[in-house]
Formats: structure tokens, sequence, C-alpha cells
């Protein structure tokens, strides 16, 4: 009789024989199952499902909802709104089971069903199994008759192209790169319509498992779109010049820009549940910003307020002439960090914002929105002096002769982040808004 420690043992073996899958406490359920079993456990350890996307409550909670149902989620909404890291984020709850939780595959399966149909069928003479059993199991593993103890299982677990697929969505993409393609040439060539050689697997197989993100959807052409249809209704799939059905079991995230939504098919579009993103509120934005700047190797201060500033800048120019979402806050954040770093800066100073904000805005801008965009941050560009009044208002009493001392810094410092309540910075605050004020400052923009 095997002891405990001997079962534990053999979970966490990479391969296995299939007779001894029995013996391990492998798991049986689908993948909505697993996913939903893995929602339950990290809710109930106090964990963040989504610990790296700011705000967006509701539409977190409703992907989840959509997926646990194993219906085919659309996320919509404008550029930069987070709609790729959402489904990124899905795919680390998901791949968190499979650590936990042994799944194993035959070693030779093309979508890595679980193994526990084969086993079952085999072994248990569970008639059912069979129809969850991929046409090359079936063929090497039942019809050749062969002793489940040759029969060898590995462990599953998700990475790129093994349980998580991606499409970027444009109208290049054939049916045969979702949908795997059946080479009659091989098969001419080699004789066994069963070689692994023959069916070379698509996208679809590859996500069998875990998780097909299509992104941009949309963008697809019409029958790479109608090439989805199967899986996502049916759980099937056949290769194309394939009479071979293959189960498949994923979930599935699909988005789209608002501007390209109604490029998506209607069959394709009736089979998933959308969800609406709007863009993240004010501050969970320059949380946003704030992290991506700390991801950055750029060892430079970037003062909350300047930052502060930069959002709203960005978030008020918006549409006026071009779109600039968070992904446009990011990189003009990280844009004036790099400014400060040419100009020998310990810290971003206002000119580096500007350059950051400038820099995007216009980067965005085709040629014939170009004058149009100059035009508008030079009419429409947030006061800077107005900004830092309203964080601190004691600057309203600060003139050209008042002098920062003691007593002037500690009502000051009664506005300002205590991490901030330095000379330095308080001096860059008062200057920038002394300048403004006289409108003294004039941004040199590179155009």
């Amino acid at each position: 009789m095997e002891t405990g420690k001997q079962i534990v043992n053999k979970e966490l073996h990479a391969r296995l024989p299939l007779s001894e899958l029995g013996a391990v406490s492998v798991c049986e359920l689908n993948v909505k199952m697993r996913f939903t079993r893995q929602v339950r456990c990290m809710l109930d350890q106090g964990q963040e499902l989504f610990p790296s996307i700011f705000g967006l409550d509701h539409v977190k909670r409703r992907l989840v909802e959509v997926l646990m149902t194993g219906h085919g989620s659309l996320l919509q909404g404008d550029f930069g709104v987070g709609k790729t890291e959402l489904a990124r984020s899905i795919f680390r709850v998901l791949s968190a089971y499979y650590v936990e939780h042994p799944i194993y595959s035959p070693s030779d399966c093309p979508v890595r069903e679980n193994a526990v149909y084969l086993y079952n069928f085999l072994v248990k003479n569970d008639i059912a199994s069979y129809e969850k059993v991929c046409p090359l199991c079936r063929h090497n593993h039942i019809e050749s008759a062969k002793a489940v103890s040759d029969i060898w299982v590995e462990r599953v677990y998700l990475d790129e192209g093994r349980g998580f697929a991606r499409i970027q969505g444009n109208e290049d993409i054939e049916p045969e790169k979702i949908l795997g393609m059946y080479h009659l040439t091989r098969y001419a060539e080699i004789g066994d319509p069963f070689d692994p050689r023959v069916l070379e697997p698509g996208k679809i197989a590859q996500a069998s498992g875990g998780i097909l993100f299509v992104d941009e959807i949309g963008l697809l052409n019409k029958e790479a779109q109608y090439a989805l249809i199967q899986g996502l209704q049916e759980n099937h799939f056949t290769p194309t010049n394939s009479r071979m059905t293959f189960p498949v079991d994923f979930l599935f995230v699909s988005t789209t820009n608002s501007i390209n939504e109604f490029q998506i098919h209607r069959a394709v579009h009736n089979r998933l549940v959308g969800i609406r993103i709007d863009r993240v509120n004010r501050d969970s934005e320059v949380a946003l910003v704030q992290r991506e700047l700390d991801s950055t190797e750029f060892k430079v201060i970037f003062p909350c307020f300047f930052l502060e500033f930069l959002v709203d800048s960005m978030r008020k120019l918006s549409n006026i002439t071009v779109y600039l979402g968070p992904r446009s806050s990011i990189r003009a954040a990280q844009i004036a960090a790099a400014s400060a770093i040419i100009e020998r800066k310990a810290v971003v100073d206002y000119c580096d914002v500007k350059e950051g904000i400038y820099a995007e805005v216009l980067g965005q801008a085709d040629d014939d929105r170009y004058e149009e965009s100059l035009e508008m941050l030079n009419k429409d560009f947030l006061s800077v002096s107005e900004f830092l009044k309203g964080k601190i208002p004691a600057l309203d009493n600060v003139s050209d002769d008042t002098a920062i001392d003691d007593a002037m810094m500690n009502w000051l410092n009664e506005f300002i982040p205590v991490a901030e309540q330095n000379m330095e910075t308080v001096n860059l605050y008062v200057e920038t808004y002394r300048r403004n004020l006289k409108g003294a400052d004039r941004h040199q923009a590179m155009v």
C-alpha cells in the first residue's frame, strides 16, 4: 500500500504511465470550472484577482462572471483603456490553478485533453468518455490496443502555445492559422493520416486547456471570424482539409476598439458577451502612470503635483484633435522623465512635463492634424499656476520677493505630501507658480 508521501511525490511527477493516474488526485473539471475554483480560492484567501489593474471594478467583476459561465467575452473600449491587460490577468489567474492542481494529458495529444477521459474509458470502461478523447489519441491509444502501462501522460502547465494562444487581428489572418492544417502532401508522402507531422495545430489547438485571446477581433477578415464559431459554439474544431473533428476546451477573451466594433460579424458578435470599458477615473490613472514610471530604469524623482498636472492635461486635451488615453499619459510621463535625465537633473521639472505632453500629443497627430494639434496645445493647455494654487492654496500669498524661509516652508508644507516636504521640491512648485503666473515661461517644443 502506498503511503501519503509516495502519492504526493507522484503528483509532482512531470510524466506518469496512464495506469498510475488513479493513484494521483488529478483534476477532472473542465476549464471554466477550474477558473471558477481558482477565483473562489483567491477570494477566500483575500487575494486580488487583478492586482496590476487600477479601478475598473465593475468591468473586472463582469469579466470574471462571464468566463465562469463558459461564455466568450468581448472587451469593448477605446485605445489604451486596459483591455489587453485584463486578458493577461485572466491568464495569470487560470495559470495559478495548474500550479496547485495536477492535470495530465497524453504526451502526444495535440489538444492536451485531460488524460482522465482516456483513463476512464480504458480502465473504468466509461463509454461516455470516448467522445472526449481526440481522434489521434483514439487511434494511438485505443484502437491500437496499447497496454495502459505503455501510455505516458505528462503534467500540464499553461504557457505560450500550450494552453495560451493569442491572435492579433488583421485582415491577412487565414482560417488555417486558427483551425490548423491537415497537410495532404505530407499525408501522401508519409502514408499515415495519424502521423503527427500531417497535422499542424492552429491557435485553437494551442489554446486548448487554457485561454484563446483574440486582440482586435473586428480586424480579422470574415473567413477568419467564421473559423472561430465552431469552437465557440460546439467546443470542437475541424482543421482545414481534415475530416477529423477535435474536442477543445478553453476560455475565450477578445477585444475591440470602439471604431472597429462594427466590423465584427453578427454571427460571431452574437456568441460573445460584450463588456464596455470606459476610461479609468483620474486617481486610478495617476496611480497607473506612477506604477509604470516605477517599473522603468529612470532614477529620477517625479513630483506628485507635476504628475497629476500631466494626467489632468492629457485627459483635458483628449479628443480635441487626437485621442489621448491612459497609454498616452504613460508615454508622456516617461518622456518627461527621460527629458530630466538628458538635462542631468535628479528631479523632473515643469519644462520636462511640458516636453512629455508636447511630444506625445504631436506624436499622435498625423500630417493633417499636426498644425491643429500644435494650435490646440498653445491655446488649450492647462494653466499650471492655477493648478498648483488649487493644490497649494498658500501659493496665493507668494510674490516675487517672498522669501521661502522656515515659516513659509511650514505653511506650504501643510498642503504638500510628506515625501516632498523639502526645499528642493517646494522651490520647484514655487518657481513654476511664479514664472507661469507672469507668463514668463515659454516651452520651446521641438517642432
